[in-house]
């Protein structure tokens, strides 16, 4: 009895040292995946861009907190924003759906700021003019054992190309 016992108390105590680590470790992320029951994503390719801000946002009444993730400051800049799959708590605004791509084994919708408004640019709006007024990739992870899936979307400003953006969304890892 006794051995069973100090057997447990061992356990207990590793288990929580983990989380006293992680809620201090200094790694924005892995702190917010302690509060959060969805997978949070780090990117380990930031184009060179520092992280500039970090947010826990409220999303709505009985919702968990969506993250919010900038990186650079200025004109080009990288947003990452998550959330439980299936939870919409932003809006990334108007703009042109292109084709799809494939991010780990999901299908992400691929969209670019075109102005709706100019039919014929609009109309014309590629790949390419990512690069010229912005754009943004968004998909959905699928539930692991413990985690809830997640709504991603990851959003370049300001010169960010396709490739680029698309380097950026493939090098998330929980």
């Amino acid at each position: 009895m006794r051995k069973t016992s100090t057997v447990l108390l061992t356990v207990a105590l590793a288990l929580s040292t983990t989380s006293a680590t992680a809620m201090g470790s200094g790694d924005k992320f892995a702190d917010a995946q302690t509060g959060l029951t969805y997978a949070v994503y780090k990117p380990s390719q930031t184009l060179g861009l520092k992280l500039a801000k970090f947010q826990l946002i409220v999303c709505a009444p009985g919702k968990e907190q969506w993250i919010y993730a900038k990186y650079g400051t200025g004109k080009k800049y990288l947003e990452i924003m998550e959330t439980m799959a299936g939870v919409k708590c932003s809006d990334p605004g108007l703009s042109k759906t292109l084709s799809p791509v494939s991010i780990q084994g999901s299908k992400a919708s691929v969209h670019v700021y075109c102005d709706p408004a100019e039919p014929a640019a609009f109309k014309k709006c590629s790949f390419a003019d990512i690069a010229k007024v912005g754009g943004y990739l968004m998909f959905s992870t699928k539930a692991t054992k413990n985690l809830k899936g997640t709504e991603i979307q990851v959003q370049g400003v300001g010169g960010i190309t396709y490739a680029q953006l698309l380097s950026v969304t493939k090098s998330l890892k929980t």
